[in-house]
Parts: C-alpha cells; structure tokens; sequence
C-alpha cells in the first residue's frame, strides 16, 4: 500500500524549511564554513529510547535539529539562532541548559509547557518522521565526508 504524501500546509512549510537547512549547512560544511556535531545514542538496550541530534554552527547562525524517541514522549525541535543578536532574558531562562542565544524556533513539540513559544506545535508523528528523515541524511553525509574517524563512526 502506498503512502499518501502529505499536502497540508503545515507538513509543506516544515518540508521546505528541512531542504533549505539541510542544503544550506552541506554547502557550507563543503566550504569549511560550519561547525557540525552530530549525536546518535541509545539508552540502555531498550530501542525505544533514542536521541539523534545535530548542532551546526554556522558563519552567522547557530542550527538545532533534534529527534527524541522515548516511548510516548517523542520530541522533536528544530531552532535557528541569529548569532548577531544580543540574546534576551527569556532566551537566557528558556536555554539555560545550552549557549543562551536569540532564536526563532521553527518547530518543536516537548513534554513540557512551551505553549508561549512561537512554533510551539502538537505531537504529529509525520512530522518527527520527517525531522529525523532530514537529521539521518545530514548524519549520513557527516560520516561519508570522511571527517569522522573509523572509531568514532562506530560509536555513531
């Protein structure tokens, strides 16, 4: 049975916005213009708990994407920082966990109340399906680049 591909707005919008970051860091990783760190892990032996995530920190802009399968609590989160402006209070409150930077948050769904964020959206497993399509491409292009060493793509 086929797929029926999605054509509602917002599965679009977050379509284009997954090429353009996933086209715009490759172009600048080939440059030698962005910084890239890629995470892959399991918890444990239990495949339900997963963490992908990639940071690519770029001339002018700082790129989060993130997928985070965990039983009922899947997450996802794509951010995008202006790295030219002065962060805000509320910026410093809500990252404190990582670098407090300005940001427009494009998308993100989390098991926590960040319904005041502007991109805030309901659980929508096309969309965590989609995120971790494009964050699994740019960990694929990451390990072909041959800029990751045999003992750490297999840790990845």
């Amino acid at each position: 049975m086929m797929k029926k591909n999605r054509s509602d707005f917002a599965y679009r919008q977050l379509e284009n916005n997954l090429i353009y970051i996933y086209e715009s860091i490759i172009q600048a990783f080939k440059s030698n213009k962005c910084e890239l760190k890629v995470y892959a892990e399991n918890e444990g032996n239990d495949t339900c708990l997963r963490l992908y995530e990639i940071d690519a920190s770029l001339e002018k802009s700082f790129i989060e994407l993130g997928v985070y399968f965990s039983g009922p609590n899947d997450m996802y989160r794509i951010r995008i920082w202006d790295k030219s402006i002065t962060p805000l209070e509320e910026d410093k409150k809500l990252w404190k966990s990582k670098q407090p930077c300005p940001g427009h948050l494009v998308w993100q769904y989390e098991d926590e109340d960040l319904s005041s964020e502007r991109g805030f959206s309901n659980f929508d497993s096309d969309l965590h399906k989609l995120i971790y399509e494009y964050v699994k491409k740019i960990q694929d292009f990451y390990l072909s680049a041959g800029s990751v060493s045999p003992e750490i793509r297999n840790l990845l």
